[in-house]
């Protein structure tokens, strides 16, 4: 039997159209290099999420809007925030590199790790 035109099809074609919320990646990333110093263990992490239709990169520090590009091998996302320009890039592979200029100073800060989540 099929329902056409009922309360309970209409309801039910009405979910099937909603939004699916998107996994988020989750990046952590072991090895932090900050300006010219040697390179020290981190764990820092990063996720990658959708909201609103708008891709977010999202830490424990801050969380912004970021424009998506690259290729099929690799993701780049790139975001600037009132204090600093930031840089990801994300292989098919899971690695990945994040890389912060901060206005203040100027200081850089780059991380090495891995992203895991949904494609």
């Amino acid at each position: 039997m099929l329902l056409t035109n009922t309360p309970t099809a209409i309801v039910m074609l009405s979910l099937l159209t909603l939004p699916v919320a998107a996994e988020a990646v989750q990046c952590t990333f072991i090895t932090e290099c900050f300006e010219a110093e040697a390179c020290a263990d981190s764990a820092f992490t990063v996720a990658i999420e959708e909201k609103d239709g708008a891709t977010l990169l999202v830490s424990d520090a801050e969380s912004f809007p970021v424009s998506v590009g690259g290729s099929d091998a690799v993701r780049i996302y790139v975001g600037v925030t009132d204090s600093a320009f930031n840089l990801m890039s994300l292989a098919t592979d899971g690695t990945a590199r994040y890389s912060t200029h901060l206005y203040d100073g100027p200081l850089m800060v780059n991380y090495l790790g891995n992203c895991e989540g949904a494609d």
